[in-house]
């Protein structure tokens, strides 16, 4: 069935350095926290959140209201240094509904909690590049709203954890198309939208793409609007991820990060793949 041409938001993604939350094992006395390679659902919200000034608490209902589609032109390469810390252990004021960091640390920096810090290692990755189509399918998503604020953002933007920084601004813009496919296409990478910087600033990225000789891929969240469909003799793979944001808020002030499961179908771009072809995954 053909869907017809709808708005849709697009951007770009590239840090030369970041990381993405993944579930890892943790004990009482150590915590490793993991990444992944692909960006999750709950990365590019919070993106959108921090460029709108929207507090995590908050960020369930607009989740809730987009679904997003993102190619992948650079996959990045895990960091093989874990970046290793020694934490102090907090500890909550007894009687107290709200409190500072400086008063959950006051017992271990005054030699009072002698249990030990808590060793913790965490992992990155170097140079990705994507670009993110974000649909709007329910209520009190504004997508004129949230590319005007990916153009001038209320807070830092940054790929996963707050020490890295993009390497690229979001060069947001609104696309009417029938699909993630035709927008993302119609979109292009920042070469292909500035191609003034194509022998500048972005050579490096050029350079790395063509080095890596890896094909591009495409990942789209069930419910996208115009996605490829198996019909249409595209490889796909689906797979589960548990990385829809659902904050809840806590007394205090505080939220449990709350995530729920959502079913993303993978495949190679572009579409349609040769038949027999198996896909890159």
């Amino acid at each position: 069935m053909t869907v017809p041409a709808f708005p849709q938001l697009c951007f770009t993604l590239m840090a030369p350095y970041g990381a993405w939350g993944a579930a890892s094992p943790s004990s009482a006395t150590t915590a490793w926290k993991a990444t992944e390679l692909d960006p999750p659902k709950s990365a590019i919200v919070g993106l959108l959140g921090a460029a709108m000034g929207v507090e995590r608490a908050a960020l369930g209902p607009l989740a809730a209201a987009l679904r997003v589609a993102v190619r992948t032109g650079i996959r990045p390469r895990h960091d093989p240094r874990p970046d290793y810390h020694t934490i102090s252990r907090a500890r909550r004021p007894e009687g107290r509904e709200r409190w500072s960091r400086f008063e959950e640390l006051r017992p271990a920096l005054e030699g009072r909690d002698d249990s030990g810090a808590m060793l913790s290692k965490r992992e990155y990755w170097h140079c990705g590049l994507w670009s993110v189509a974000v649909a709007a399918t329910g209520a009190g998503a504004d997508l004129a709203g949230l590319a005007a604020a990916l153009g001038s953002p209320r807070w830092v933007l940054y790929a996963g954890r707050k020490s890295c920084m993009l390497g690229l601004p979001p060069d947001p813009a609104l696309v009417t198309a029938s699909g993630p496919v035709a927008a993302l296409t119609d979109y292009g990478w920042p070469w292909e939208r500035h191609p003034d910087l194509k022998e500048g600033a972005l050579a490096p990225l050029l350079t790395l793409k063509a080095a890596r000789r890896e094909p591009e891929m495409l990942a789209v969240e069930e419910g996208y609007p115009g996605a490829p469909q198996p019909a249409d003799g595209i490889i796909q793979r689906r797979i589960s991820r548990r990385d829809q944001p659902d904050p809840l808020p806590l007394p205090g002030g505080r939220i449990y990060q709350r995530f729920h499961d959502r079913q993303e179908i993978r495949m190679n771009w572009p579409v349609p793949v040769e038949s027999g072809e198996e896909a890159h995954a």
